[in-house]
């Protein structure tokens, strides 16, 4: 398993035609795909892979034929898990054949879960399955958490920065102040020493 590169392109363009896939439109997204490759190199599968924040989106799933596609699907399967999990991915969405991946364990998606699809996978209004990965309840709690302990960490940043800048204030007038009593003993000082001229 690995990712698409442009020597990919021939190969790819034979699997989407095989599933009756817009190769045109596909091969403007070949970052997006993930291959299954032979020991003697061939490509015998692909699936895409795209990933909006914490939403993924699994598409265009391709194999050269079912006996192929039966050895290479679980494989490819782990492999988009794991890039998943990696990416901090809490859903996966899918439609069409890739919603039907065996052992993927796609569900249909309820109205509640629709409203979490990126505009940018498509349509709500498509025949949508997904599966999550994490409890995204949970997942949001830790995420507010994780977000107040950042807060109050800046909020004890700023009070230590605005202390020690309080401190160096104080430290400055402290100076300045001795500055101007030493000013002002020395100048008496000289007043007193200064030699005076005789009175007349």
């Amino acid at each position: 398993m690995r990712r698409a590169t442009v020597e990919d392109l021939p190969a790819l363009r034979g699997l989407w035609q095989l599933e009756c896939l817009p190769g045109h439109e596909l091969e403007k997204r070949l970052t997006e795909f993930h291959v299954v490759v032979r020991p003697d190199g061939w490509v015998i599968g692909a699936a895409g892979f795209r990933a909006q924040g914490s939403q993924a989106l699994v598409h265009s799933l391709a194999f050269a034929s079912p006996a192929q596609a039966a050895e290479g699907r679980g494989p490819l399967w782990e492999h988009l898990l794991a890039l998943a999990r990696a990416q901090g991915v809490a859903r996966l969405w899918a439609e069409g054949a890739t919603a039907r991946w065996p052992g993927a364990d796609f569900g249909p998606a309820t109205p509640a879960q629709l409203k979490r699809l990126p505009p940018a996978f498509g349509s709500p209004r498509a025949a949508w399955h997904t599966r999550a990965l994490v409890d995204e309840e949970a997942a949001a709690q830790a995420w507010e958490k994780e977000f107040a302990a950042l807060l109050e960490h800046r909020q004890e940043q700023a009070e230590r920065v605005r202390r020690r800048a309080a401190l160096w204030k104080l430290l400055a007038w402290g100076v300045a102040a001795l500055f101007f009593a030493a000013t002002l003993w020395l100048m008496g000082l000289l007043w007193r020493t200064a030699p005076r001229s005789p009175r007349r």
